[in-house]
This record gives C-alpha cells, sequence and structure tokens, in this order.
C-alpha cells in the first residue's frame, strides 16, 4: 500500500520548485501558501515546512552534488518537480534526525507520484534509497590545492562568493562565514517602546512565555529580544495587538545612528517599514517622518505595518528616491540603501543561487547615486545615515573614498560610536564605520553604516 504524501511536504516541495526554478521570493511564496491552508496547518506544521524549505534552500548546492553522482545522469532532464523530491528527500535523511529514512524516502515517492510522473517513481526510490543507506563516497575537491572549489562544495556556496571572500578574509574567516550562513537566525524581535516601557519589559516577557510557550532573551540592546521558537502572528497574538514586529537585532541599531528627536526625517528606502517604525518609537512621535519606496506593494506593507503598531501620522511617497524633491527641509536622510545582501544569506538562503557576480558592483553603482542625491537634498548641518546589509568594500569603505573625491557638496564623517550603546561599540571600526561581519557571536546579521553630516 502506498503512502499519501503530507501537505506539509506538498508545500514545501512545491514551494521550493517556485523559488529555485522561478526566482520566487521564498516568504511570498509561503505566505501564500499558508493563507490558501490557514485551517489545515498548525504552529508545528509551519515550522516544519520552513525548516525543509530553508535547510534545503542552504544545502541546495551540495545536496545536488550528492543526488548528481548518485544519479549518474544528468538532473537538468529531469523535471522540476522530481529535483525538488530528490533534493528535499535527501535533506531530510541528511540533516533532519527526526524524519525516519524511509518517510523521506516513502513521501518523496508519492510527491511525484500525485504529481502525475509515475514513470520516475522507480528513478526516485533508486536514487533516495540509495542515498539512504550512505554507502558511495564520492571525492571532494582537495582542501589544499583547490580551496575555493573545496569551501563551494563543503559548505554550499556559489564559487563566486566563495572566491570574493576568500583572497580578503583568508580560509579560516570565509569558512567561518560560510558555516554561519547555514545556521537558521535567531527568532529576534523589536518591542515597540511606545507599547512596552522599560518597567514593563519583563511584564511582556512573562507574556510571550504564559501566551506562546514561548522563551525569550534579553540582548544589549533595549528594543530587542531573542525568541527560542518562531513567534505567533495569529490574529490576536501580542504580534497582532503591535506590541512587536521581527527585526534583527544589527537592523535595530541603525535608527539608534538616526537619533530621531524631532524635525524632518526621510527614511528614503523604506520597503516594509520596520525602520520607519523604529525611528517614530524612537522619536516618540515628534520627528516629522517621511517614508519613500518605488515598489507600491512594499509600501502598502509598511502602512499595514504602522496600522498594527498604532503609529499614526506618518507621511508616505510611492516614488523612486532618485526622482524625490522635498518641497521643505530634511534634516536626516536614512538611506537603507538596496545591496547585494550578502550579509543576511542564512536569513535568506535563496539568495546563494538567485545572486550573480556581476550583482555588488551593479548594486554599488546605484548606491552612489543614492548617496550623492541624498546629500544634495538634506540641508546643510543635517545628516545621511546610511546602511546596507552587506559588508562589501564596494557598497561600504570604498562610496567614503569615491565621495570625497566626486561629491558635489562637502561633509564630515561622523562617528557612531557615541550613538550606540556601549556593548555594540566594538563594531565601530578605525575609519568610523559600523561594521558588522556575519558569523559573530551574538548571531546578529551582517550590516553595515555610516553617518555624513553636510557642511
Amino acid at each position: 500500500m502506498s503512502t499519501k504524501v503530507t501537505l506539509t511536504r506538498e508545500i514545501a516541495y512545491d514551494a521550493f520548485s517556485k523559488i529555485v526554478e522561478k526566482g520566487k521570493n521564498p516568504e511570498q511564496v509561503l505566505e501564500e501558501y499558508f493563507r490558501n491552508h490557514k485551517g489545515d496547518l498548525k504552529r508545528l506544521d509551519r515550522a516544519f515546512v520552513k525548516e525543509l524549505l530553508y535547510g534545503s534552500l542552504r544545502w541546495f548546492s551540495k545536496i545536488y552534488w550528492i543526488v548528481q553522482n548518485t544519479a549518474k545522469k544528468n538532473l537538468s532532464d529531469s523535471s522540476a518537480e522530481i529535483r525538488a523530491a530528490l533534493v528535499l528527500g535527501t535533506y531530510q535523511i541528511f540533516y533532519m534526525d527526526g524524519v525516519p529514512d524511509r518517510a523521506a524516502v516513502n513521501e518523496s515517492v508519492e510527491y511525484i507520484r500525485k504529481k502525475g510522473q509515475a514513470k520516475a517513481v522507480t528513478f526516485v526510490n533508486g536514487i533516495l534509497r540509495a542515498i539512504a543507506r550512505r554507502a558511495e563516497y564520492f571525492p571532494k575537491p582537495d582542501k589544499d590545492t583547490q580551496p575555493a572549489q573545496y569551501l563551494s562544495l563543503q559548505y554550499a556556496h556559489p564559487l563566486w562568493i566563495v572566491q570574493r571572500w576568500l583572497p580578503r578574509f583568508g580560509f579560516e574567516k570565509t569558512k567561518e562565514l560560510l558555516a554561519s550562513n547555514n545556521h537558521p537566525p535567531p527568532y529576534a524581535i523589536r518591542m515597540n517602546v511606545r507599547k512596552i516601557t522599560e518597567d514593563t519589559v519583563q511584564e511582556f516577557r512573562s507574556q510571550i512565555l504564559r501566551d506562546e510557550k514561548n522563551h525569550s532573551e534579553k540582548k544589549a540592546l533595549r528594543s530587542c529580544l531573542h525568541l527560542r521558537a518562531a513567534p505567533l502572528l495569529d490574529e490576536g497574538s501580542l504580534f497582532a495587538q503591535g506590541f512587536y514586529t521581527i527585526q534583527d537585532e544589527a537592523s535595530q541599531l541603525i535608527a539608534n545612528l538616526v537619533v530621531p528627536n524631532g524635525g524632518h526625517i526621510v527614511d528614503a528606502c523604506a520597503g516594509k517599514g520596520g525602520k520607519t517604525g523604529h525611528l517614530f518609537e524612537l522619536s516618540k512621535g515628534e520627528a516629522e517622518l517621511t517614508g519613500i519606496d518605488l515598489d507600491p506593494r512594499q509600501l502598502a506593507k509598511a502602512q499595514e505595518t504602522m496600522k498594527r503598531l498604532g503609529h499614526i501620522g506618518i507621511e508616505w511617497v510611492n516614488k523612486d528616491f532618485l526622482e524625490f524633491q522635498p518641497d521643505k527641509p530634511v534634516d536626516k536622510i536614512l538611506l537603507d540603501a538596496p545591496c547585494s545582501g550578502l550579509g543576511v544569506l542564512r536569513r535568506h538562503p535563496e539568495g546563494k543561487w538567485q545572486k550573480h557576480l556581476d550583482l555588488v558592483p551593479k548594486m554599488s553603482e546605484l548606491q552612489r547615486r543614492l548617496l550623492c542625491h541624498a546629500l544634495n537634498i538634506v540641508k546643510p548641518g543635517g545628516e545621511l545615515i546610511y546602511s546596507v546589509c552587506s559588508f562589501e568594500l564596494e557598497e561600504t569603505f570604498d562610496h567614503l573614498k569615491w565621495l570625497e573625491q566626486n561629491a558635489s557638496v562637502k561633509f564630515d564623517l561622523i562617528s557612531p560610536v557615541s550613538r550606540v550603546p556601549d556593548y555594540y561599540k566594538r563594531f565601530v571600526t578605525r575609519e568610523n564605520v559600523l561594521m558588522i561581519y556575519s558569523g559573530n557571536k551574538d548571531a546578529m546579521d551582517g550590516f553595515s553604516a555610516f553617518i555624513l553630516r553636510k557642511i
């Protein structure tokens, strides 16, 4: 008697195909599936789907190499569903200890059968059973003579990323960066300090434990907590009531660099509004905030987030920042610029396979245009706070050298040291750049920022 494929596996396999084959965004894909099956999936079911999907994306190239060597035929000639069944089936065998091998094999086979590809059942079954026996060994590139190829395969990263980092960081540091990208990020949340004061933080943590059966860990940053398990996002949850939002610890530092005490502040690339909301909270609603984003969907999500958090009075502009001309003086501009995102690959593992070699120089050129425009429109004496979720030289230090030679206005580089809590001062370099590499012991995302004051 054949085994039926469970809904959780079917969702993960289908989502994987859409992400890898069609370049879709995992968050958007899962959001749609979870919405369509809202009554059928429990919290543990959603967690299983995410672990299987994101884990398979993290280790995709290494798993594919194992499957390809076992299959002894070109997998690119197979359907997207067959490749998904083989990759996710193998991930369960190697990396999910709580899943019996036979379940990983049988349900992968039944997934293929359900997709109307019965002729491939024997093929998929044979490969996964061979992998489950762990009987074959395939020689890897030599670590000493082919270090880049070795690291690329062993830690499942595209060769171009390894070749970019290896000369800069050396073998051991590169290995640490790659390894850290293959660990799931912590569940970091930002408490809404408009609703949760310093006096009520402990009460809030107790409520999380009681209502969500979740443990929390306080971080050095006042607004940040790490949760042990995924937070509840359902209607009526603390999240839905606006007590917190989801934002990495490193990202939460950026609003602190702005020091939003008042005046007119522009969030040049607002995205989903995470930093916009933080600026509102830190300013206690006293700053005049303008959030700008070219993508109307992102802007709509930002507005939804502000409504959930209870933040009223933010001006929203659906426009390319390069075309934005303020009708009143701008005191500060937060430019959280589009970037390569190589500092957040653990959070977005699909990026390893969707990004390309020319991405960093392409993003760098765009960032310089944005920096020049921001410097031109901020008022004299005003500040530009630049940040990216990257630690690539072309997206950080190189901009400062370029601006000194090419910017049409004069500026001073301001040290971030006085604007971050003591614990984070160690991340400020001698060049006055806040530089956080992924793989740090605090499990923060890779992030960089600097502050310019217009003369």
